[in-house]
């Protein structure tokens, strides 16, 4: 499976590198800002940051959509099924090296983050005051204490949740693919199953955990342990599938 992740990630390095040479861009701005005191390249830097965090997140969940997408649909990349392993293998391969590139991802805008914010307190006394009032504006309005621990578990959380949404991705893609190989608009109908999972998955979170546990360290965790169930479901899913319905 090792060799297997190595190929998907060398499929996909120049992405990763992009981000990287941007992220870079960005830190200069944010540098210059601090330096010369500079509060619009300042306040340009952080949004450019915020906005940075949240694009490459999607791209790299949507990069290995499209990638496990092409790997079914043209014939050179359907290859790769031909490999002497496992279609569980195959599968677990892409399921983990985008994981581990969105975590990745996640992990670096979020060091990144917590160092320039570290400098901007650093620098600015009043920044530190205004942070602990709305820390605990946020923690009345939602009536509980936000601590560290809070912050990276809620973190770690959406990491689980953008993983669950791959996977989901890559369900759907195969059911259209397997079920409806001859079909017109399979397309359309791969979508439209992709987003009538994460409805249902969302559905049953709702109605299970509902609002009767607030926005606590528990909740936090069932939402993860919920995000790992269903990553397995759609994983296994999605191996069977390819199993049992393609011909390879």
């Amino acid at each position: 499976m090792l060799k297997l992740m190595k190929y998907e990630f060398r499929k996909q390095a120049f992405s990763k590198g992009v981000i990287l040479a941007l992220l870079g861009l960005v830190e200069v701005l944010f540098g210059y800002s601090v330096i010369f005191d500079n509060e619009n390249v300042l306040g340009t830097s952080v949004f450019l940051l915020t906005m940075l965090s949240f694009a490459s997140l999607i791209f790299v969940a949507y990069e290995s959509i499209i990638t496990f997408s092409k790997d079914l649909k043209e014939k050179c990349s359907y290859m790769l099924f031909l490999v002497p392993k496992s279609t569980y293998s195959i599968i677990g391969a892409k399921v983990l090296s985008a994981g581990i590139q969105v975590i990745a991802v996640g992990l670096l805008f979020l060091a990144v983050s917590a160092v320039d914010f570290s400098i901007l307190v650093a620098k600015y006394s009043s920044l530190a005051e205004i942070t602990d009032k709305v820390r605990k504006l946020i923690s009345a309005v939602i009536a509980y204490d936000i601590n560290g621990s809070d912050v990276f578990l809620a973190f770690f959380n959406v990491l689980l949740n953008w993983i669950s949404i791959i996977t989901v991705a890559f369900f759907s893609i195969t059911l259209s693919t397997t079920f409806l190989a001859n079909k017109k608009f399979k397309g359309v109908v791969s979508f439209i199953i992709f987003v009538v999972l994460n409805y249902l998955f969302g559905l049953i979170v709702r109605t299970t955990i509902g609002d009767q546990i607030n926005y606590t360290q528990t909740k936090i965790i069932l939402d993860c342990l919920y995000y790992i169930c269903f990553t397995i479901i759609t994983y296994f899913g999605t191996g069977y599938m390819l199993d049992k319905k393609v011909s390879v």
